[in-house]
């Protein structure tokens, strides 16, 4: 049998140098890698995986399935092969937040499974899941009671902590969503002319609203603060309080599960 050439001794005694040096690495540690390569791309997780036997090990901890981005999956599963089904499922398991989220949409808004769903979006929300924080905070606020100030405080919170349009980007991401599925959820009770018209009497005679409004307006005589023509305006609504700013939105949210726009 013939020697190897010189550049082949060179590439295998760095292979081997390279799974030697890994072996000393604490597992913890390659797995803390390998959940930040796949938080970027499934498929870089997948060409990692193959590299060597300590990222292969890695890959397969709970924590890098938690941890994995699937935007490049579609959110409605018809047609993904067996390999596919089996990874989304076993990221739901591992409490991925995404995974978390679109089940929730799923079983709450199609199945009709609503106790699933709540939980689903509730856990998704928990782990910081910004679509799934907007969608949870709107069915509470739909829901009504002590269950709304909840959902008006996650709203609020969220818009707070986020830039000034995650409200409209939620929007878009869960509009897609939407349009993908067979809803048959429409929380009902909401969004009707009968609705909007409540709505609208309960909100022009909301004192927090009005003070507000009229504060502005004493600061600027100048400026016409009769916020209430349009319900177009939310980014730029600076005087309705958070109460009122939410039912809108819900209605919006309720609006566009009918008819597929916010508009």
């Amino acid at each position: 049998m013939a020697p190897l050439s010189p550049h082949k001794n060179i590439k295998k005694c760095r292979k081997k140098n390279q799974h030697h040096w890994f072996k000393h690495v604490p597992k913890e540690l390659v797995t803390e890698i390998l959940a930040r390569v796949a938080s970027l791309s499934v498929t870089d997780l997948i060409n990692a995986k193959t590299s060597c036997k300590e990222f292969f090990e890695a890959a397969s901890e709970d924590y890098v399935f938690e941890h994995v981005n699937i935007t490049s999956f579609p959110v409605i599963p018809w047609w993904i092969n067996h390999g596919a089904s089996s990874f989304l499922e076993r990221c739901k398991k591992s409490e991925n937040p995404e995974a978390l989220f679109r089940q929730g949409m799923i079983d709450y808004f199609s199945t009709l499974k609503h106790d699933s769903g709540l939980k689903f979006l509730k856990k998704a929300a928990s782990k910081g899941h910004v679509e799934a924080t907007y969608v949870y905070g709107i069915i509470l606020v739909c829901y009504g009671g002590k269950h709304q100030n909840k959902g008006v405080k996650l709203l609020s919170d969220l818009k707070r902590s986020k830039s000034s349009f995650i409200i409209t980007e939620c929007r878009r991401k869960v509009q897609k969503i939407v349009r993908m599925m067979w809803v048959k959820n429409y929380i009902v009770g909401i969004g009707q002319t009968e609705e909007k018209e409540k709505f609208l009497k309960k909100r022009k005679s909301c004192n927090c609203c009005n003070t507000k409004a009229l504060c502005s307006l004493a600061g600027d005589q100048t400026r016409n603060y009769s916020r209430w023509k349009s319900d177009e305006d939310f980014e730029d609504d600076h005087f309705s309080c958070d109460s009122c700013l939410w039912d809108l939105e819900a209605m919006k949210f309720c609006k566009m599960l009918r008819t597929g726009s916010y508009r």
